[in-house]
């Protein structure tokens, strides 16, 4: 007897493989950590300093100015806000051909060497129940984001690394206070003498 070959059978099971793969290789993506950021030079005590005193008000347009410099020409776009208790990063994504809003609510704290290490605290994914760990992971391998700037997914935390984005620049950054109540935010700005 000719027995005869179910190819919606196999039709079905070949694209249920192909969605176990596809989707593994994204969870695989979205949680692998990110590169650990390089040691950068120290601010030696006979260079310039100034300190600039900024406002709530100050950072949201700073941030607004640089993302839009360096999101021009880019489909995806993300806003970076400071409000009175958090720092929150904001944008949209596709997600199954939808288009799905996000946003993720970061408490900002000042590092030792002058950067500033934000720690996720609160998720918004549309009516989602999504894991912040695998939000940041997804963020970090598919959007545009500065090489300053670092997700570490398993930690929750983004390193915003003023040492390396002062690297290819004449002046170097670094964070002196972050005060969320009051909306105080100090920076130093260091411009190295040539002696």
């Amino acid at each position: 007897m000719n027995k005869q070959i179910n190819w919606w059978k196999w039709a079905l099971i070949v694209l249920v493989v192909l969605l176990a793969v596809g989707l593994g290789t994204v969870i695989h993506h979205a949680s692998a950590p990110a590169p650990l950021p390089a040691a950068t030079r120290q601010v030696n005590p006979d260079d310039a300093s100034v300190t600039v005193e900024l406002n709530r008000k100050q950072v949201n347009a700073l941030s607004a100015n640089y993302l839009n410099k360096f999101l021009k020409g880019q489909q995806v776009k993300y806003h970076f806000l400071v409000g009175k208790r958090y720092a929150t990063l904001t944008g949209d994504t596709k997600f199954l051909g939808a288009k799905i809003r996000f946003a993720i609510n970061f408490v900002p704290k000042r590092l030792a060497n002058g950067n500033v290490l934000l720690t996720a605290k609160g998720l918004s994914v549309g009516r989602l129940n999504i894991p912040i760990k695998f939000v940041m992971g997804y963020i970090a391998k598919n959007y545009n984001i500065p090489d300053w700037v670092k997700i570490n997914a398993k930690k929750k935390t983004v390193l915003l690394d003023l040492n390396q984005y002062s690297k290819k620049r004449s002046l170097k950054y670094s964070a002196q206070e972050i005060d969320m109540a009051t909306g105080r935010f100090k920076f130093l700005i260091t411009v190295p003498t040539n002696d």
